[in-house]
């Protein structure tokens, strides 16, 4: 599964678009509400059409992940931790501010981690009324790009507070992730397993196998099965490379 991150300015809208696209509020911590202000990463996941010219491809074929990071400055290292292993980038500058501050350090942290796609959506284009005012931000937007890996990625307008071109920037997303080939599986994804009781934490390696899927926990214990897993918002297998899944652990 393909896994798309947000980017941008604190306030410019990246939860809000993440909303409007998936229906999934990613800001799920009480702060972050009482704050209106994402803290850590929030997750969601996105059905995409097909890629312009895939001829007789079903609508939503792909789905993919997504990230969403905070922009604040005082988080930028949970940024780094979202943004670490993203195939593409979803870049996002308000329209009726242009290019802010953590625009361009989020700019530069994707070109050090040289994410190899993205799309520039420019949000909120509802609270433009000047003309020429959208263009003009354009402009300078694609200025700021030039000599970064986002240099040629496509900039499309959009309003997560009216949906005017949510279809579009979903087209540009799926059309853009046919330029990123797949990364290799290792098939040996690990992650931290926590509130186990009355066991402390353990690291976790969920790995597949022809019955199903093993937890093989780096103890004295030994493995242990799994008595299924749950990943965006149904039951599955453990998946390939990109899938989040929560296993539930049996012995």
């Amino acid at each position: 599964m393909r896994v798309i991150g947000t980017a941008g300015h604190v306030d410019h809208g990246k939860s809000t678009l993440v909303l409007a696209l998936t229906g999934i509020d990613p800001d799920r911590l009480r702060e972050e509400k009482e704050r209106e202000m994402t803290i850590d990463l929030g997750f969601a996941w996105l059905a995409l059409p097909p890629p312009s010219g895939a001829e007789g491809a079903a609508p939503g074929s792909e789905t993919v992940g997504v990230i969403d990071v905070p922009g604040h400055i005082d988080f930028i290292k949970n940024m780094l931790a979202g943004v670490g292993g993203i195939d593409a980038a979803l870049f996002v500058v308000a329209a009726d501010e242009g290019v802010m501050p953590q625009t361009r350090e989020h700019l530069a942290i994707l070109d050090l981690l040289q994410v190899p796609a993205g799309v520039v959506a420019l949000t909120k284009t509802d609270a433009v009324t000047e003309d020429g005012w959208i263009e003009l931000v354009q402009a300078d937007l694609a200025g700021t790009l030039q000599g970064t890996c986002l240099e040629s990625a496509p900039i499309v307008p959009v309003s997560a507070r009216t949906g005017a071109d949510l279809p579009k920037l979903k087209q540009a997303l799926a059309d853009v992730l046919t330029t990123v080939p797949p990364r290799r599986d290792k098939g040996a994804p690990r992650l931290p397993v926590r509130g186990v009781h009355p066991r402390p934490p353990d690291p976790l390696r969920l790995a597949r196998d022809a019955r199903g899927p093993r937890l093989g926990l780096r103890r004295p214990a030994g493995d242990g099965g799994a008595r299924g897993a749950r990943g965006h918002g149904q039951g599955h297998r453990p998946g390939r490379r990109g899938h989040r899944g929560r296993p539930a652990g049996a012995g």
